[in-house]
């Protein structure tokens, strides 16, 4: 099946596979449609979250996609209050790493922290609070759990993300769209060595000018079910033609 959406979409690429873990591992059964870019692979350094080194993170909660995709975590997130029974049913399904989002703008205080904690007791490999999280319930929760707290971030100022960072914040996803990549250098000066994770874009380029600026993970977007059904149906359409 054909999965790229457009030409300079990623998925799809087949990673090559030695032939020797082809004939000694069980690499045809457990191939997914939707690969990971090698070069994620080969030139990030990865980000530690209890005893795995992480490099890629799936931006999805839908479990097909999750199902066929071979990132090393899943990152939950959606425009939604969190939900126990979402956050549960991702971390049994996946069989990975998940980093739960718990809140943002409209969900914050009592409610986040209680979600945290449910986040934690269930198995989630960290949590992830949005932009506008305020970093008082950062600090409430960082007394409660022991998994790391991710921040989304889209600034560079050296005040912002040091008051992030004394809350209790572990790592920074950047994901400032054109501005991205600039925002993680300046991280990179102002506070070496902290860990960053980026969105990756939709492209090779994009994925690599991101490593190139330091992020040591990357976010992946991966294409719609509508998306990949509509190039699977212009592609079946096509075979009529045959008949």
């Amino acid at each position: 099946m054909q999965i790229n959406t457009n030409s300079d979409s990623f998925w799809g690429v087949k990673k090559r596979i030695p032939f020797w873990k082809r004939f000694f591992w069980k690499e045809k059964t457990t191939a997914k449609a939707l690969t990971t870019p090698e070069i994620i692979g080969k030139l990030c350094s990865g980000i530690t979250m209890g005893t795995e080194n992480l490099k890629s993170f799936l931006f999805s909660t839908d479990m097909a996609l999750i199902e066929n995709n071979d990132a090393d975590a899943i990152l939950a997130v959606y425009p939604f209050a969190p939900s126990p029974r979402i956050i549960k049913a991702l971390i049994d399904f996946s069989g990975k790493p998940v980093i739960c989002g718990v809140g943002g703008g409209t969900t914050k205080g009592k409610k986040s922290l209680e979600m945290a904690v449910y986040a934690e007791e269930t198995g989630a490999a960290g949590i992830i609070v949005n932009i506008p999280f305020e970093n008082r319930d950062v600090k409430k929760i960082k007394e409660k759990i022991a998994i790391p707290i991710v921040a989304s971030v889209a600034t560079s100022d050296y005040i912002f993300l040091k008051n992030k960072i004394e809350a209790g914040v572990d790592v920074f996803h950047v994901t400032a769209g054109t501005q991205t990549n600039s925002i993680i250098k300046d991280i990179a000066t102002q506070f070496p060595g902290f860990p960053v994770m980026a969105t990756g874009g939709k492209s090779l380029e994009s994925i690599g000018e991101a490593l190139d600026a330091g992020s040591q993970a990357i976010v992946l977007s991966p294409p719609s079910n509508k998306d990949l059904f509509k190039n699977m149906m212009v592609k079946y359409r096509g075979s009529l033609n045959n008949f």
